[in-house]
């Protein structure tokens, strides 16, 4: 029997009706490229595994969003990890109900936090009884927003050794959440006064603090133009921060990698049906239950927090004071200057080393 079919069978076993197989045991490699199907309820869950399971560590990869797509981020390999992490651990990369590479007969109604947070504790015990690993959770933006919910919602039950939150905001863009624009703000005028001691854009940088220096407060306003104070903040971020510090974009090509890729069925990617709908629900939820009030139930997990100085998403400025509302004592925040939102290409070997560190 081919060895590739001899490595895949156990895990379709496993996947499928969730007991022990008498297949052979599942053999680990340096070089896994397994891609399978988990059942949860309704939903049937796309998982990617890829890398170095021999390490007997698996990185479990949540994507942000609300709404974004692993699968797709792992076929273009858009972090940079095929060449990096994946050489010394195994990540798992999978689509959260109602995305991407989406399966099964679920309803709208399932698109709820809860139902999202049980998808990804079925995957987390799926993977530490098929590949005995080691199970490390990673969640970038709104996918560390869900891995603190899984955190607090699954206390001592919860499956993995170590939780990794990169550039993760816990408020959301309601008019009613000023948190977010306090920290927005701070992020502005501290930008600003870092931008003028390295000697970049002077004239237009003091401009920010004079503008700044008017505006004690950025908020909804009365009258006709009511998000003038935000869409300023904007225009001075995309004029300044994101000229000198632009992220990577998705190429065309890379589209065409994930329609073309192997052991992909695009039919569900193509059908967008649950897309906005999905959006909407995660959102309204997320702002009918804050997060932030929720973090000193987090405790003894180990937690490493990591932001982009540049991020105008999750600021450093809200990642810190997420950090202290956080109940563990074990946990470490690293800054990576010259990043914004996805340190993990803005600053990679940085970013590759202090996970290395926090996961070793």
């Amino acid at each position: 029997m081919n060895r590739r079919i001899k490595s895949v069978l156990p895990i379709i076993c496993l996947a499928i009706i969730f007991t022990s197989c008498q297949e052979e045991e599942f053999e680990l490699s340096s070089n896994t490229n397994d891609m399978f199907h988990i059942q949860n309820g309704d939903y049937i869950i796309p998982v990617l595994v890829r890398g170095n399971t021999a390490s007997k560590k698996i990185l479990l990869y949540i994507q942000g969003g609300p709404g974004y797509a692993s699968l797709d981020f792992a076929k273009v390999d858009f972090p940079q990890w095929k060449n990096s992490l994946e050489n010394d651990y195994a990540i798992a990369y999978y689509d959260q109900r109602g995305t991407g590479n989406k399966q099964g007969n679920f309803s709208q109604g399932d698109l709820v936090l809860s139902t999202w947070i049980e998808d990804l504790h079925k995957v987390s015990l799926f993977l530490e009884k098929a590949y005995g690993a080691e199970i490390i959770m990673m969640g970038h933006s709104f996918g560390g927003d869900l891995m603190y919910r899984y955190m607090i919602a699954k206390g001592s039950s919860a499956v993995p050794s170590k939780y990794i939150s990169i550039d993760s905001p816990v408020t959301t863009d309601s008019d009613a959440d000023t948190l977010r624009w306090d920290f927005r703000r701070e992020f502005l005028f501290n930008t600003a006064n870092l931008e003028i001691s390295r000697g970049k854009r002077i004239p237009e940088w003091n401009e920010v603090l004079q503008w700044l220096s008017v505006t004690p407060e950025i908020k909804k306003l009365d009258g006709d133009d009511p998000y003038r104070l935000m869409n300023q903040w904007n225009t001075y971020v995309e004029e300044l921060i994101y000229v000198d510090y632009p992220e990577k974009t998705v190429k065309v090509t890379d589209y065409l990698k994930i329609v073309f890729a192997s052991n992909y069925n695009v039919l569900p990617y193509l059908n967008s049906k649950y897309t906005e709908e999905l959006v909407s629900r995660i959102l309204d939820e997320e702002e009918n239950d804050f997060l932030m009030n929720k973090l000193p139930l987090i405790q003894n997990q180990n937690i490493l927090v990591i932001g982009g100085r540049y991020d105008d998403i999750c600021p450093p400025e809200e990642l810190e004071y997420v950090f202290n509302q956080i109940g563990s004592s074990q946990k470490t925040m690293s800054i990576i200057d010259y990043a914004g939102h996805t340190p993990f290409v803005d600053q990679s070997n940085e970013f590759y080393s202090i996970i290395k560190q926090f996961v070793q």
